[in-house]
């Protein structure tokens, strides 16, 4: 705070203190000036930090399908229907907001040699601003029955991650990192355990922030169907979500079908934030499913909260809508997963 104490004496004082007071004016408008330089400058700089943060987080987006492809989490899933699926998934922020945040995501699987092989493939594009993530995978799968009503599935997948891949302050090409998991999937007709590490390779990024961001959970998932009536099927699942220093994520759900026709569902998540202080998010996903025919199947997710948010804060709606379109060229019955 500046003060200024001016002894009136005449029209030679006022004549005084009219100078000072303009040349003070002046001060405190360049001082404003570039006060206005250095926040904006400041802005730009968190803007670019949120959206590189925000951008790490993407390759995650592929794998919070896992209720409508569960082959995103577990390669040993592949081929497990012993019939070819395909399911495509889009997913928009806002939707009133002309070149919002959008991913698109596929996959595809199926089953030869009796149904004790299976091969699949999945792919994701994101976009986030200007930042652009790309994932590429196919996985194989071996699956021997162990007894008259279990099965055991064995898979593995590789592929490719091209990220973004920056310092911290500044944005850089995108790399493309190789990937590669393994996942073993036990089941019976009414029930199921897979346990899956989709992502064991570690890459080395020097000092560069996406090293933190760089993420290879594990997954063990649980689950089954079970008839309640005639026409009301019930499929609850439980997934566990361990990371290197993160807190344990725990995902509850279940999804109810009448009459192999319309599926209504819901799950939570809690859990997941990591050491350093940043909390997990805990939100809801509504689901609702029409199946049209024994061929196409169409979907309606909606969730309270996004995963990037678990690295960021950001303004407006927190939602995010996604689309499904599921084909099934040749059913061999209902595709209850």
């Amino acid at each position: 705070m500046i003060l200024i104490s001016v002894k009136w004496q005449g029209n030679y004082s006022r004549a005084i203190f009219t100078k000072y007071h303009s040349q003070f004016l002046k001060t405190v408008s360049m001082i404003k000036k570039k006060r206005s330089f250095v926040y904006a400058g400041l802005f730009t700089l968190i803007f670019l930090s949120i959206n590189i943060h925000k951008s790490f987080g993407q390759r995650e987006v592929l794998s919070e399908q896992y209720v409508q492809n569960p082959m995103a989490i577990n390669p040993a899933f592949t081929g497990v229907r012993e019939t070819f699926n395909m399911t495509a998934i889009f997913r928009r922020k806002w939707f009133a907001i002309p070149n919002s945040p959008s991913s698109q995501t596929f996959a595809a699987d199926g089953s030869f040699g009796g149904g004790k092989f299976g091969a699949g493939f999945q792919a994701l594009n994101d976009q986030t601003s200007y930042f652009t993530t790309t994932a590429l995978s196919g996985s194989f799968a071996y699956h021997l029955g162990i007894s008259d009503n279990w099965k055991l599935g064995l898979g593995a997948q590789g592929g490719i991650n091209v990220l973004p891949i920056s310092s911290g302050l500044s944005t850089a090409n995108n790399r493309a990192l190789a990937s590669f998991g393994l996942g073993a999937w036990l089941r019976s007709d009414q029930f199921y355990v897979g346990i899956s590490k989709p992502e064991l390779l570690s890459h080395g990024f020097g000092s560069q922030a996406i090293s933190y961001f760089y993420r290879r959970p594990l997954y063990i998932m649980t689950g089954g169907s079970y008839d309640l009536a005639e026409d009301v099927m019930l499929l609850p699942h439980v997934l566990i979500v361990q990371e290197k220093d993160h807190d344990l994520r725990v995902d509850l759900g279940a999804r109810f079908w009448f009459n192999e026709k319309v599926g209504l569902g819901a799950s939570y998540r809690m859990g997941g934030g990591d050491k350093i202080g940043t909390s997990g998010i805990n939100f809801l996903q509504l689901s609702a499913e029409v199946q049209i025919g024994k061929n196409v199947r169409l979907g309606y997710f909606y969730s309270t909260k996004q995963i990037e948010q678990i690295y960021t804060v950001n303004s407006g709606p927190k939602g995010i809508h996604e689309l499904m379109l599921k084909f099934v060229p040749n059913p061999s019955g209902f595709q209850k997963y």
